[in-house]
């Protein structure tokens, strides 16, 4: 989260583990404990994981190998958690810091990576299909890092979007879209974070509405359908106060050929979409940089 120079999460709820203090890089790992660096990614289409890869190709890491894995996906059988673990272990890591690159902390699939750099018992019951592709546990130590959340960085890149966007869309109300978890609890986390993006918005110069909302794409139908009528109204009324359309811009890591459901939730609104995603800017690979920097192996 942002400010959190010093952070130490070791809960129940979340079964994070990872210890994250003001290291540099010299105390954190040594070069000669080559400490590998694994960047796990959710995983797409070509075009998608390829905006992966850009960020990768701009990542510093001079404590050991690196490596980036897909968890889904067609390259999930040829680059995937296994293949990338085995890489860097080949090239004489003898601990490794793993880095989720996913939006929040809080979600299945930063818990599935837990689970499979050892910190968990059992694969989230709803990935629990994905256990086979996953065939064993690392043999060296292992460090998982925090999601984007609502990090310094991950505010910097949000930012950067909403400056790229034309000058008449700057001055209209914004409405922040992410994916959202499964499990209420989860989803204030993520609501706290957006919150954090917006204010950064405003200090990069936004003066207008800002409101944020989560599809729940993976949540009972139910759920989903309340939290798109919930952003709906939300839109009209930021319209029908501003006298103008709503830009919707999506927190996303990549896009790839796949089609949003976007333009189909918000049918019928007077909305704009500024659907760039973080990969590949600069401030993402700085954040994989200084989270895998501050990790202390166990």
């Amino acid at each position: 989260m942002v400010g959190r120079a010093v952070r130490t999460e070791r809960t129940k709820r979340t079964g994070f583990w990872s210890v994250v203090s003001a290291l540099s890089i010299a105390s954190a790992a040594p070069a000669s404990a080559q400490t590998g660096l694994v960047v796990v990614a959710h995983g797409a289409d070509t075009g998608w994981n390829n905006r992966i890869r850009a960020v990768m190709d701009s990542v510093r890491w001079t404590s050991g190998p690196s490596a980036l894995a897909f968890l889904m996906g067609p390259e999930n059988q040829t680059a995937g958690w296994d293949t990338a673990m085995r890489s860097v272990m080949a090239r004489g890591a003898k601990a490794a810091v793993v880095v989720p690159l996913m939006v929040s902390t809080y979600g299945s699939h930063v818990r599935q990576i837990q689970y499979y750099a050892g910190a968990r018992d059992s694969l989230p019951p709803e990935l629990a299909q994905h256990a086979m592709h996953m065939s064993e546990k690392p043999s060296v130590p292992v460090a998982v890092t925090p999601g984007l959340d609502g990090s310094a960085e991950m505010v910097d890149a949000v930012a950067a979007r909403w400056r790229s966007v034309n000058d008449r869309d700057r001055r209209r109300p914004v409405m922040l879209v992410a994916h959202g978890p499964n499990d209420d609890d989860d989803a204030r986390h993520w609501f706290q974070d957006l919150e954090r993006i917006g204010a950064g918005l405003k200090d990069a110069g936004f003066a207008g509405e800002l409101r944020s909302g989560l599809l729940r794409d993976d949540a009972p139908k139910t759920v989903r359908a309340a939290a798109v009528q919930q952003m709906r109204d939300t839109i009209q009324a930021l319209a029908a106060r501003s006298a103008d359309s709503v830009v919707i811009m999506p927190i996303l890591i990549s896009t790839g050929i796949e089609r949003s459901k976007l333009p189909k939730d918000f049918a019928g609104l007077p909305v704009r979409y500024s659907g760039e995603p973080l990969a590949p800017l600069p401030q993402i690979a700085r954040w994989i940089e200084r989270v895998a920097r501050e990790a202390s192996i166990p």
